[in-house]
């Protein structure tokens, strides 16, 4: 049987100890039982269920690890119940994630049996750390059946942070989940639940607030491959709002944060302007006139091309831009600086965004985790179009695709009097349009009995992003170029042979991405035709279809969308030259329409198939104008793949 890995995901630990020491106090007595007694009466074939999950967040730190930065303790409680012989097999090894920002003050772990034998796991828990700080702590050769029961409790202190995320839903059910945020009475939280979960209710005690929620039968959330998981679990979003004491009112706003965090990319000194001055006057493209968004791309590609990003060298040479044009190398944060900077000498306005990612969390105006906004934009607000200065394999006005279409911190600079002013609103990124990222295929076959298909595929936008990177990054080995043609050309790669292939503009150069990537190819196909007599039957499926699976299901819960990376539109030509006296049999099954309603439909998929005299003719469009989809545009995409999939099956069928 495949053996599964069960990650529980929570905070821990900075030092590396061979096992970890059981914490002597729990946060939780009530429920920590010295004799703890079985469950009995499984009535889920789930493999596990999470029977009780309880977080203890408490902002009453001691002085001491006040003065080493310490902001809160935090205690999980999770009691997990292996339900199935399925289960049991599969947890052969239980990890617990460790971030790097944590220190453990204690940890207790046991199993129970359903026999009532209890094992305490302590002494088996060891340390292993990861290339990105965080650390798991791992038991391996867990022996379980079904009933079998594992308990922890987990407690650390974290530096830095006054906002978190806490999930209570993920892929196994849970019985009881528990919420509670501790905090001295000057400081005020805010707080936003998931729908479906409770309010966070607030009561005053003993000099502390005392934030609560509590929630039973939270299902499980199945992954699905046609939305982002982690953005749809249930969760509690929180921020520390503001601090009172006395007569002295802080509160917390996203404003610092844009200050703190935008000046270091944009201030630039008078010794620096100078140097960058004369060094973008010997590059080449600027001696000439061009349209703002050329001369964008332009800046961008030349940067890229010319200056590699290393990390930061600690010494302030990769942040200062004099150093930078030298040397050829920068930090991420150097190279923004720098780009910036060309675009405000060559009068092009900017303004910067910081956000986070469609696949994670957002960010929200009215919380303030300063942990949330990670990936830098630089935004052409006379355009409404961004860039991003640090990502290689991408180019204006393509930026990571998941970047787009979500809240960001916009902030942007100017002169009141004598002073500079950063001014901050939340705007959402923008979305390149659908009809710039464009699939083309045209495809020839001029005699049946020869079956070689001349072949001609277009890539605009992200598409030819992608395919521009794939052979950007190729390390010039006939298996490495084999892997690229076999994901570009049509057909399934047993079916095809090509005998000619030539690739144009297929690497990033000063032509922008509205100009297309082309790859011209020549197909011989034995196996796609077959010839019966009087009948020849045409295995056309994968050429019209593709070659990716098109069985999914849509998400049932209504509250989930469909999503997809990129807004963009495929056109398919097929051309078929057919023997003298033939005729296409099952021409129906080649014609389709399926739209949503509106003057735009937010997406489609069309064919028709046309015979005049011996010319054979299928066209195909499929757009998708928007990256979500929700109500009846999912079922619509639902019935699209399902007739994609019947597609990719279909044979053309000839006869006299």
């Amino acid at each position: 049987m495949k053996k599964w890995t069960l990650v529980l995901t929570v905070a821990m630990i900075a030092t590396w100890p061979t096992y970890v020491q059981a914490q002597v106090t729990s946060s939780f007595p009530d429920i920590w039982k010295d004799k703890p007694v079985p469950h009995t009466g499984i009535t889920t074939d789930h493999p596990f269920s999470l029977l009780d999950f309880r977080i203890l967040r408490d902002f009453n730190t001691s002085p001491r690890d006040k003065g080493e930065n310490f902001t809160q303790y935090k205690t999980v409680y999770k009691h997990i119940q292996v339900n199935t012989q399925m289960g049991a097999d599969s947890l052969s090894q239980f990890i617990i994630e460790v971030a790097a920002n944590e220190v453990l003050r204690g940890l207790r772990i046991r199993l129970l049996h359903p026999n009532g034998q209890l094992i305490g796991l302590n002494q088996q828990v060891r340390m292993m750390m990861q290339p990105d700080h965080r650390k798991q702590l791992v038991i391996n050769d867990l022996k379980l059946e079904p009933g079998s029961e594992l308990e922890y409790e987990l407690s650390v202190k974290t530096s830095g942070s006054f906002a978190g995320n806490d999930y209570l839903q993920s892929a196994t059910p849970t019985n009881q989940a528990a919420f509670t945020l501790i905090a001295p009475e000057i400081m005020t939280f805010r707080f936003k639940t998931s729908a479906g979960l409770p309010s966070v209710t607030d009561s005053i005690a003993n000099g502390n607030h005392y934030y609560q929620m509590m929630v039973s039968n939270i299902p499980a959330l199945p992954t699905n491959e046609l939305y982002f998981y982690q953005p749809q679990l249930q969760r509690i979003d929180f921020a520390l709002q503001q601090v009172a004491e006395r007569k002295d009112t802080v509160r917390i706003n996203w404003q610092q944060f844009g200050e703190d965090s935008y000046i270091p990319l944009v201030a630039v000194s008078k010794a620096e302007y100078k140097q960058l001055e004369k060094e973008i006057h010997k590059w080449p493209f600027l001696q000439q006139r061009l349209p703002v968004p050329t001369l964008i791309y332009l800046v961008e590609q030349y940067i890229k091309t010319n200056i590699a990003i290393i990390p930061a060298s600690g010494d302030g040479e990769t942040m200062d831009i004099i150093s930078i044009l030298h040397n050829k190398r920068a930090e991420k944060a150097g190279l923004t600086r720098l780009m910036n900077a060309v675009y405000y000498i060559l009068n092009i306005p900017t303004q910067v965004l910081f956000t986070s990612s469609r696949d994670q969390l957002p960010l929200d105006s009215q919380l303030v985790n300063g942990d949330l906004p990670t990936n830098v934009l630089l935004y052409f607000p006379a355009l409404q179009q961004a860039l991003s200065p640090t990502e290689m394999n991408t180019r204006f006005p393509c930026y990571p695709a998941l970047w787009a279409g979500i809240p960001a911190l916009r902030c942007r600079d100017t002169l009141i009097g004598q002073e500079s002013k950063v001014f901050t609103d939340f705007i959402q990124t923008p979305v390149v349009s659908y009809t710039f990222s464009n699939v083309a295929l045209e495809a020839t076959l001029a005699d049946i009995t020869n079956p070689v298909w001349e072949v001609k595929q277009t890539f605009s936008g992200y598409p030819a992003a992608n395919v521009k990177t794939a052979f950007t990054n190729d390390d010039g080995t006939t298996e490495s170029k084999f892997k690229i043609y076999n994901a570009i050309l049509p057909f399934e790669s047993g079916e095809r042979k090509p005998t000619a292939i030539a690739p144009e503009n297929e690497t990033f150069t000063n032509r922008p991405l509205d100009k297309p990537v082309q790859v011209n190819s020549t197909l011989l196909t034995s196996s796609v035709i077959e010839n019966n007599g009087n009948q020849y039957i045409i295995h056309i499926g994968h050429l019209l279809g593709g070659t990716i699976s098109a069985a999914v299901k849509v998400p049932e819960n209504a509250a989930l969308p469909v999503q997809i990376v990129f807004p963009y539109y495929q056109e398919k030509r097929i051309s078929i030259t057919l023997p003298a006296g033939y005729k296409v049999t099952n021409k129906s099954l080649f014609s389709a329409n399926i739209s949503d309603k509106g003057a735009q439909p937010a997406l489609g998929y069309k064919m028709r198939c046309e015979q005049e005299g011996n010319q054979l003719h299928i066209f195909v469009v499929e757009w998708y104008r928007q990256t979500n989809f929700y109500g009846a545009q999912k079922m619509l995409f639902q019935q699209m793949m399902d007739l994609i999939q019947k597609i990719q099956s279909q044979n053309l069928v000839l006869e006299k």
